[in-house]
């Protein structure tokens, strides 16, 4: 008996730990991928919040919610973005980003996003880590120092974005960390169809 309830619980346990390599068994202050947008925020709210925007295709829609206009309180980020397929009436979310600003202090940036990168690899069991670097702007003067993590199902990016001044000043902004979760789907189509 002492054998069947160890190996019961062996099993059990096992289950527990591959439900870690399921993008939707992370969160981003309380939302996780899958949920609906609904759950968190009226349609009118919906309406009020920063649409995303991505140039050459309209097939997901996207917001960006300031945590001075989100009716949740969030514990960790100053804004998040929520994403879901155009036409899906129930508004599930295929992609949630938080992101924390670090005016003028990419070492602060790099130091949290290098921690979340580890902590995040502690908990899954198998992922593909690529390290990169991009550039943004007319210029390609702001850089962003990314680590992807791919899972089955998904893919967990963190990365420190140091925007140029001119960007900064023009759109307001300051350089930050993100973390997104992201399925498979909305991925591929950032990557061939957004932007293209």
């Amino acid at each position: 008996m002492r054998i069947f309830i160890s190996i019961l619980i062996l099993i059990l346990n096992l289950e527990s730990l591959t439900k870690a390599d399921e993008i939707s068994e992370f969160e981003i202050e309380g939302i996780s991928i899958g949920d609906s947008v609904l759950d968190y925020y009226s349609k009118n709210q919906i309406n009020n919040f920063s649409k995303q925007f991505y140039p050459s295709s309209d097939d997901y829609q996207g917001v960006e919610i300031s945590k001075f206009k989100s009716s949740i309180d969030f514990s960790i980020y100053d804004s998040i973005t929520l994403n879901w397929k155009k036409n899906d009436k129930k508004m599930k979310i295929v992609a949630v980003s938080g992101i924390k600003l670090f005016p003028n202090n990419l070492s602060e940036c790099l130091k949290e996003r290098d921690e979340i990168a580890l902590e995040i690899k502690s908990i899954l069991q198998f992922a593909n880590e690529e390290r990169y670097e991009m550039n943004y702007g007319d210029l390609h003067d702001s850089i962003s120092y990314a680590i992807d993590l791919k899972i089955k199902t998904g893919s967990i990016r963190i990365w420190c974005t140091d925007w140029d001044e001119k960007t900064e000043k023009e759109n307001n902004w300051q350089d930050d960390l993100n973390v997104s979760l992201d399925t498979n789907e909305f991925i591929f189509w950032l990557d061939n169809v957004a932007y293209e």
